[in-house]
């Protein structure tokens, strides 16, 4: 008689399945048209690398393939890390705020401003005040965290799951793009995950910036990323989602309550000749089960020829 065979089950025989998608880097076009008094500072300086190149790297008609592909999964819920506009123009926040309507309601999607979103100073009810649906906890979310006066993080609950959204969205000088979450932030951090966790939750934080050392730059990086990382080390988090960097990465960090795995999604809006992938976007699949947690990541990215958006990678992330 032959050997039995186990299978591992489908996705869909789970108990418990929770799919989340993740996109990030939208950078929103075409730019709406500026006026000169807009133009000072910082953004001058934007406004004219965007039309030196970035306008032929950020395309609508690639983001456009992107969401509609992520929409027809139909997943349970939508995390977008940020950088939604380009200059922190007024009218960028209002086009922003449609597509994140056209992306699904507030309810279904979660949003956290990046660094492009804090291009200047700009007050909030004429910029990311505009997504505040989009940026706040639901009901089972602040009936275990309450949200603090400033806005983050707050959190989300879906059954097992809870997210955790940082902001480390902060204006900086010209050819800066660094980010920072600050003292309070990251106290507030270490409370939700100790709260997170003391319920058996499948944690995952929201960020823009990479949130370890080493994986951006000076200019580019997360000024307190030693600090968050011991944060990460010691009070655990099973999944920790961030943009920025406009590549795929994926790193298991050691933690006091188990392995964290740290990802990085590809821009929602690239398109750069032979680089595969450009645009992208993740969903993972997420389940209880008897032992502990399984995480698998799916990639769907966009492909040139003919442009359509297939899956590109499938990748368990973590089985116990």
């Amino acid at each position: 008689m032959a050997p039995s065979v186990w299978a591992a089950p489908k996705l869909n025989d789970w108990p418990s399945l929770f799919k989340l998608a993740h996109l990030s880097d939208i950078h929103l076009s075409p730019m709406p048209r500026a006026r000169r008094r807009d133009l000072l500072g910082k953004r001058v300086f934007g406004y004219v690398n965007w039309h030196r190149g970035r306008k032929l790297v950020h395309r609508r008609d690639m983001l456009d393939l992107i969401t509609a592909d992520l929409i027809e999964q139909k997943p349970d819920h939508i995390a977008v890390t940020g950088d939604l506009v380009n200059l922190g123009l007024p009218e960028e926040f209002v086009r922003a705020a449609a597509w994140l309507h056209h992306l699904g309601p507030p309810e279904d999607v979660t949003a956290i401003p990046g660094n492009h979103d804090a291009y200047v100073r700009l007050h909030p009810e004429r910029g990311t005040g505009l997504w505040r649906p989009y940026m706040q906890a639901n009901a089972d979310g602040e009936a275990l965290f309450p949200t603090p006066t400033a806005g983050f993080p707050f959190v989300r609950r879906f059954g097992d799951v809870g997210i955790v959204a940082l902001s480390s969205a902060i204006p900086t000088m010209a050819f800066m793009a660094a980010g920072r979450l600050g003292s309070t932030q990251r106290a507030l951090l270490s409370d939700a995950l100790d709260v997170l966790g003391g319920k058996g939750l499948f944690r995952v934080v929201l960020i823009h910036h990479p949130p370890l050392p080493g994986q951006s730059g000076w200019r580019r990086g997360l000024r307190d990323a030693a600090k968050l990382r011991r944060i990460l080390e010691d009070k655990g988090a099973e999944l920790v989602l961030h943009g920025h960097n406009h590549e795929q990465t994926v790193v298991e960090l050691n933690t006091a309550t188990g392995p964290c795995i740290v990802v990085g999604v590809p821009s929602a809006s690239e398109a750069v000749e032979g680089r595969i992938p450009a645009a992208r976007y993740n969903e993972y699949a997420i389940a209880r089960t008897n032992s502990g947690w399984r995480c698998e990541m799916v990639g769907r990215a966009l492909a040139s020829s003919p442009e359509h958006v297939w899956e590109c990678e499938r990748r368990v992330l973590r089985s116990t």
